[in-house]
């Protein structure tokens, strides 16, 4: 009996020393909090460091970002990697990168602030004057597919069987309850639950528009419980603390409207609860990714006497490093077979599906797909293009499935000019635009203002060639007033000195030169009129204005290329462009009555013209940038038969939007060159300290004669300056800016002034 009894204690004996002995499962739980959450890596670096293992994630919002990253393998550098990326920044801003897109392809630029589509039933009828979110889905799109296809295929579809077992969570806003995702597209599983409302553009699932699960559950503990019932749980929370909402700050007033749970409690027998103290961080802080990281990192480390002590287990780096590398060996590769598009015509799907085949390739990968994808977002005819990639394990490769949100045809903009100056303007245009394989644009624009008035017509027809091209016309007519503020030929307050007139049309065939070039050539039909006073002596109260007019003919080729960062304020990137042409004509000078010692001239005059220029923007560091711009126009254009018909004929140097504000003879020749620099200061991201300094030389300066004839100068003899300092916010859409300038002709030439909007003019013919 004895012998039986004891047989029977040393079997409990040795069974419970092989229960101590079996390793302490681990469910990490990761809140959401925004760009706070980025504080999530640094706490899990700090676990790995420390050979703590982490057998299951559940997440909620950014919570489920970093947790999703860390199931499909990504270690915390490679994390950290990937959020500061200028990829990352171009997506989870909803900025579209310049060097994706196609320029050829991307429509003419206008000084519209707002611009809206128009849908067409019985009537015309606005559809979407608001944007359904603040970021642009577009780019994060493609970038959530690029990152998960491949582990959603892997794991087939069951996050149970990625690298680490995860749960994310969404809200179902129509049902009033979270939702808790286990299987499925594992880029839709981590979309929908980081979709902020109004900021994020929400992800349909099962027919149902999913939002950020924080509005529910931000703090997923009994998700981590109910569906894995770990051992123990470290909860990492990066919410701030409860208070009221600062009155200047709209993200936190909506994150206090929206998160509805701020339950963010773990009790003490089932973990570890980890508050990040990131309250000084925003939702939108990406760029302070390092510094969250390390807030994370070092909250962990004081506290891990506390963890290592509650969590038995350990994993070494070298075996969690193998499991790590087994599993990505086992990551299909992103390549694709087949493309299927719904959501828009027939002719819209074809279109778009044509993009991405037109290589008529049996396969493609991930870069090839990228770039028809943003070679079809490029034109701006999407509200939104979603990608999904089914796998085929049979095969190996995916399907492509793109589901299109295709804008109405027609398209208003509202925008303009309002400036301290003389140079304030309203903007209104209008469209009709189609997407099919020979689409065709149709615009009109008007300006409307103090000193410029003008209107332009605009129609393009794409072809469907191998090398993208287009058939286009151009239609302008323009008249703009140079009031002389500046006291360069008058006093102030005295009638305009120069009225300038155009009225032309140009045949334009344009082909793509590259991802961001273009080629132009165009045959031009122009009437041009300029109105002066006789000379700068005038009895201007009395006198009438001498008129020169002239019909010209044009030949007319460029090149043009474009990577630039913001067409408004560049802080990176390069434009080049060079044109050249011939132009032949018609000159007819008529003087005024009061002019009486000059005849009237009619005279065939033609000439051809060069013109290049340069821009670069190289960050020197992340606050500061350095610009360099370089001008050369050369022409035989020969002087007229007055000094006055002579410079206003002369093309003009205007380097800043305010140098459009007076006319200025200084800075006009047929021939020079200029250089310039343009130091910057990023004070902010949206602040900027914004210089722009440049010499002018003309090849011989265009003199006036005792007379009032003109003649040329000396080469090379009579430099100029221009400079102008300017503190910027840049807006999405337009720029306000305080600036002030000074030339050096004519002396003590200093301006001052501000601005609000965008300053763009229609084209002219001889530029």
């Amino acid at each position: 009996m004895r012998k039986i009894v004891g047989s029977i204690i040393a079997l409990l004996v040795a069974f419970s020393a092989s229960m101590a002995q079996k390793p302490q499962s681990v469910g990490l739980v990761l809140s959401g909090g925004g760009a706070k959450g980025i504080a999530h890596i640094g706490v899990i670096q700090a676990l790995e460091d420390n050979d703590i293992p982490i057998d299951y994630v559940a997440g909620t919002s950014m919570g489920a970002i970093v947790g999703g990253l860390y199931a499909a393998g990504y270690t915390p550098d490679e994390m950290m990697q990937l959020i500061q990326s200028k990829g990352f920044a171009y997506w989870s801003t909803g900025k579209i990168d310049e060097k994706l897109t196609y320029y050829f392809a991307q429509p003419d630029p206008t000084p519209a602030l707002v611009h809206f589509n128009l849908g067409e039933s019985d009537s015309l009828r606005a559809t979407s004057l608001l944007p359904t979110s603040l970021i642009d889905p577009l780019p994060m799109n493609f970038a959530f597919m690029d990152l998960f296809a491949p582990y959603t295929a892997q794991c087939g579809g069951d996050f149970n069987k990625l690298f680490v077992p995860l749960r994310t969570v969404t809200s179902d806003i129509y049902a009033k309850h979270k939702v808790v995702c286990r299987n499925g597209s594992l880029g839709d599983a981590i979309r929908t639950s980081m979709s902020f409302p109004l900021v994020f553009h929400p992800i349909e699932m099962d027919g149902v528009l999913m939002y950020d699960g924080g509005i529910y559950d931000n703090f997923p503990v009994d998700v981590m419980r109910e569906d894995f019932a770990p051992d123990i749980m470290i909860g990492v929370d990066v919410s701030a603390p409860d208070g009221k909402p600062k009155s200047n700050d709209i993200m936190e007033q909506l994150e206090d409207m929206i998160i509805q749970n701020n339950d963010y409690d773990l009790p003490a027998d089932e973990g570890i609860r980890v508050k990040v103290d990131v309250e000084n961080f925003g939702l939108l802080d990406f760029g302070k990714a390092r510094a969250i990281y390390q807030a994370g990192y070092d909250k962990a480390m004081s506290m891990m006497d506390s963890i290592r002590g509650r969590v038995t287990s350990r994993i070494s780096a070298d075996a969690r490093g193998l499991r790590r590398e087994v599993f990505k060996s086992q990551t299909p590769y992103l390549r694709f077979d087949s493309v299927s598009v719904t959501g828009g015509t027939q002719s819209q799907n074809d279109y778009i599906r044509y993009m991405f085949t037109r290589n008529d390739a049996d396969t493609f990968g991930v870069e090839r797909a990228r770039d028809a994808y943003y070679r079809a977002i490029t034109p701006g005819k999407l509200k939104n293009l979603l990608p999904k990639a089914t796998y085929d394990a049979d095969d190996g490769l995916f399907d492509l499935n793109l589901k299109a949100t295709i804008k109405d045809d027609y398209r208003v903009g509202f925008g303009g000019y309002i400036s301290s100056s003389t140079s304030s303007m309203l903007f209104l245009s209008g469209g009709y635009n189609t997407m099919n394989l020979n689409s065709m644009d149709l615009g009109v624009n008007g300006w409307i203002g103090q000193s410029y008035l003008a209107a332009s017509v605009n129609a393009r027809i794409n072809l469907r060639t191998g090398v993208p091209s287009a058939i286009r016309f151009q239609g302008v007519a323009s008249r703009q007033k140079f009031y002389e503020t500046d006291k360069l030929f008058f006093e102030d307050n005295t009638p305009t000195f120069i009225t300038d007139s155009e009225l032309f049309g140009r045949f334009f065939y344009s082909m793509a030169a590259g991802r961001r070039g273009k080629v132009d050539a165009a045959i031009g039909f122009g009437h041009l009129v300029d109105k002066f006073f006789p000379s700068n002596h005038a009895d201007f109260s009395a006198s009438n204005r001498d008129v020169s007019s002239q019909n010209l003919a044009q030949l007319y080729a460029g090149y043009d290329y474009n990577t630039l960062d913001n067409r408004l304020n560049p802080c990176g990137g390069a434009a080049y462009k060079i044109t050249a042409m011939g132009v032949y004509g018609r000159y007819h000078y008529e003087p005024s009555a009061e002019n009486s010692g000059f005849a009237v001239e009619r005279v065939d005059r033609g000439w051809g013209q060069i013109e290049a220029s340069a821009k670069n923007y190289f960050g020197l560091s992340r606050k500061f940038v350095l610009g360099t711009e370089f001008t050369l126009l050369a022409s035989t254009r020969k002087l007229l038969g007055t000094y006055n018909a002579s410079i206003v004929d002369a093309p003009s140097f205007n380097p800043t939007a305010s140098s459009y504000n007076s006319f200025n003879p200084a800075l006009r020749a047929n021939q020079f060159v200029t250089a310039g620099l343009a130091p910057i200061i990023k004070i902010t991201d949206a602040v900027q300290i914004r210089g722009s300094f440049h010499g002018f030389m003309p090849f011989r300066k265009i003199v006036e004669c005792p007379d009032y004839t003109a003649r040329y100068g000396n080469w090379f003899s009579d430099p100029q300056f221009f400079g102008e300092m300017a503190a910027v916010i840049a807006l999405p859409f337009a720029s306000v800016s305080a600036y002030g300038n000074y030339t050096s002709y004519p002396a003590r030439n200093w301006n001052f002034g501000i601005s609000f909007g965008v300053f763009m003019l229609a084209p002219k013919f001889l530029r």
